[in-house]
């Protein structure tokens, strides 16, 4: 009975000291651990949320920007246009047909235009429509609107959307003062590129204010928008203290925010996709620090209290301790080699009952994560398909239908004919559900998309697509060139001012699968560029991956000398 007492102290003794040396440097480091954990996290949270704001923005501006291109949908509104522009003087009659005419228009999408706060479309010798949502002024006759730096740069930009910083629009009776920012574009001839009028989208800086009603945080922040130079374009704080700390100055009639102290602000910012904006908040780091120290002094006390309760049960369950852990020890290995079905028969009275059961749990709850998991990564791989997919539907169909009417003007109906076929197949490929296709027809595909290419670029563009023998029936991912064809059109011929080839071919050499891309295009400095930024690259590559994990890619580029793709395949990776 002795010893056993004698050897129960002996155990308590080093469970002391175990456990007294790492609380000791707990107490010296954790303050500092702690509050570099809490400020990761927060800056964490506020960097998905600062990113998921931006792109709402984006999308929310972009909506508006559909406003911009809705004539083009309107045969009646080009027509009306087209005959504006040949013409000096504007009847009352025209203007009210054309106002009736493009109000239609913006009506088939009145929940993007309730958010604006006006419209207006000028030609050089006056106003041909005006409306806003909220307010019943109407521009000043006679204006001349050529004198308006806004309409000077929508000619400048030559067809391009642009983004005007705040300011006031004079040309209003009665007089409007409401500070506004705006998209303005020209409304252009798709044949001839000559502009028919300016068009003008304005809203209200505090429609953002919208995307911030949500947030709801701990830390104080200031939200603002600047434009790429630097002009503010919206602001606000959660906090009135908060306004004080975000300083700005005035510079040409603009406000523009003045650099900030990081020993008391913490600065997160986002591009707002598409947009010369940037998203940036700022974190009062006072109250980081106060959390911080709460949290430490939370974990301390804990720490103790947990401390003091290990102790007494160390004391009370250190026999008989043996046998359980040996069988937990052979549960553990079973599970180790995979059987997750490995169970610890516990016994009533003993110690470790408790702990064998929550082991118990806890190779259930792994089987579980592992099941989980796995259904989420499929999911994933889902999602990211139809991204992949989603990445050929707007600018890329919207040049094509361009340039299917450009054909139609020209009166080139062969050529009209074929592309209308060809986009037709390609549409069909791309809504199919399947994930993998064979080659054969995946490059059927990729000659539908560069003959669509070739219309768009005509004798900038050649292409060849050679499939080599015994390639054809082999499986591949599903649009799995197509990113890096478009890449090749984006960055290698779009930018060059001389006629370039595209060439695709494949081989099958030694049981591996070899497809090559290349072009003769622009090309790039692959020290200086991340391509793997690209979604269409990252994506493929991903899928590449999950198909065949050996699997090689690789991308050579320089400036000047075009860009070359090889994918090596095995080719029993298709199962």
């Amino acid at each position: 009975m002795l010893k056993k007492g004698k050897l129960l102290n002996k155990l308590t003794k080093y469970f002391i000291l175990s456990t007294a040396i790492p609380f000791i440097s707990i107490i010296m480091i954790a303050a500092g651990v702690m509050q570099h954990r809490s400020s990761m996290r927060v800056i964490t949270l506020m960097n998905g949320y600062i990113n998921s704001t931006a792109e709402n923005i984006s999308m929310y501006l972009n909506n508006l920007e559909q406003i911009i291109i809705l004539p083009y949908f309107s045969d009646q509104v080009m027509q009306m246009l087209n005959r504006f522009s040949k013409q000096e003087n504007i009847s009352f009659v025209d203007q009210t047909r054309f106002g009736n005419a493009f109000g239609n228009l913006i009506s088939s999408i009145r929940y993007v235009s309730n958010d604006f706060y006006s419209a207006l479309i000028v030609c050089d010798n006056g106003t041909i429509y005006s409306n806003s949502n909220i307010n019943l002024s109407s521009p000043i006759n006679d204006y001349d609107w050529t004198e308006e730096k806004w309409y000077k740069d929508a000619i400048e930009a030559d067809g391009s959307i642009v983004f005007v910083p705040p300011h006031v629009a004079p040309y209003y009776s009665p007089a409007d003062d409401k500070v506004r920012i705006s998209l303005v574009c020209t409304l252009r001839n798709l044949v001839t590129k000559m502009p028919y009028a300016v068009i003008k989208i304005d809203i209200l800086p505090s429609s953002f204010s919208a995307f911030f009603e949500n947030l709801r945080f701990d830390i104080p922040y200031i939200a603002y928008i600047e434009d790429n130079d630097g002009n503010l374009i919206f602001s606000m704080a959660s906090d009135d203290f908060m306004n004080d700390k975000l300083r700005t100055e005035e510079d040409n009639g603009q406000l523009k925010i003045a650099e900030h102290d990081p020993g008391l602000l913490e600065h997160l910012s986002e591009r707002i996709p598409k947009t010369p904006y940037t998203l940036n908040i700022l974190l009062d780091k006072a109250t980081m620090t106060r959390q911080t120290v709460s949290i430490y002094v939370i974990g301390i006390i804990a720490y103790i209290v947990a401390f003091l309760i290990a102790l007494f049960l160390n004391r009370q369950f250190t026999r008989r301790i043996s046998e359980p852990i040996a069988a937990m020890q052979e549960v553990l290995s079973e599970i180790e080699k995979g059987n997750f079905n490995a169970v610890y028969h516990s016994r009533t009275g003993w110690e470790l009952e408790e702990l064998g059961e929550s082991l118990n749990h806890a190779a259930e709850d792994l089987r579980k994560l592992i099941e989980k998991n796995y259904i989420a990564k499929l999911a994933q791989e889902k999602a990211e398909n139809r991204a992949l997919i989603s990445q050929l539907q707007p600018h890329f169909l919207f040049n094509t239908l361009n340039s299917l009417i450009a054909l139609l003007y020209d009166m080139k109906y062969p050529e009209l004919a074929e592309g209308l076929y060809s986009l037709s197949e390609l549409l069909r490929y791309v809504l199919r559900k399947d994930n993998l296709v064979t080659l054969s027809e995946e490059m059927n595909f990729i000659k539908s998309y560069l003959l669509l290419q070739k219309i768009r670029f005509g004798e900038r563009l050649e292409y060849v697509v050679e499939e080599g023998e015994m390639t054809g029936s082999l499986n591949v991912p599903r649009l799995l060139i197509q990113p890096f064809a478009e890449n090749a059109v984006i960055h290698g011929i779009e930018p060059s001012g001389k006629t370039c080839t595209i060439k695709i071919t494949s081989n099958l050499r030694n049981g591996i699968l070899n497809i090559t891309i290349s072009d003769n295009g622009a090309g790039f400095d692959m020290t200086a560029t991340d391509y793997h930024s690209s979604i269409g690259i990252s994506n493929s590559l991903e899928r590449i991956r999950i198909m065949d994990s050996e699997a090689d890619v690789k991308i050579t580029s320089s400036p000047g000398c075009g860009c070359t793709v090889e994918i090596n395949i095995h080719e029993n990776s298709d199962s």
